[in-house]
C-alpha cells in the first residue's frame, strides 16, 4: 500500500494549480491568502451542484479581493497506487485573496448569500476549506 502524504498531496495540489494557472506560483507575498476548499455532492446530485458552482465561481473572480479563483471537479484519486476514475461530483477550489479583508468579503459577499441555502441537500458533507498565510 503507498504511504498517504496528506501534506504532499497539497503541496503537490498547488504546484499543479499554478501549472493551470500557466506558471509557477510564487510565494504568498505579505498579508495575502491562499484558500483550498473543497465541495462534494450528494449522490444524485452532481449536477445541480455543478449548475450552481461554475456561476459562483465566475462572480468569485470578479471580487476586487480576489486575485485567483478555480474550479476544479475531481477526476482521480490516487488509490492504491493507482489513479482509478473518481465518481463526479467532488470540487476543488483554489483561491487567492490580496489579504484578509480580501477573504472576509468574499465569505460575506452577496453571491455566496445567495449560494448558501441553494445548498440545502446537495451536500454529501459540510465544504471544507485550508486557509494558508505563510508560503516557503
Amino acid at each position: 500500500m503507498v504511504d498517504f502524504d496528506r501534506r504532499g498531496l497539497i503541496q503537490t495540489t498547488v504546484v499543479g494549480a499554478a501549472a493551470a494557472l500557466g506558471g509557477a506560483m510564487p510565494a504568498l507575498a505579505a498579508g495575502q491568502l491562499f484558500v483550498i476548499a473543497e465541495v462534494v455532492a450528494a449522490p444524485g446530485k452532481e449536477k445541480e451542484l455543478r449548475d450552481l458552482l461554475v456561476p459562483f465561481a465566475a462572480k468569485s473572480r470578479a471580487e476586487p479581493g480576489c486575485k485567483i479563483y478555480t474550479l476544479h471537479e475531481v477526476s482521480a484519486e490516487l488509490k492504491d497506487g493507482k489513479y482509478p476514475s473518481a465518481p463526479a461530483g467532488r470540487f476543488v477550489t483554489y483561491e487567492l485573496f490580496v489579504d484578509r479583508a480580501g477573504f472576509d468579503a468574499h465569505m460575506t459577499s452577496p453571491h455566496l448569500a445567495e449560494l448558501a441555502p441553494k445548498l440545502e441537500g446537495l451536500l454529501a458533507k459540510p465544504f471544507t476549506q485550508l486557509l494558508f498565510e505563510q508560503s516557503y
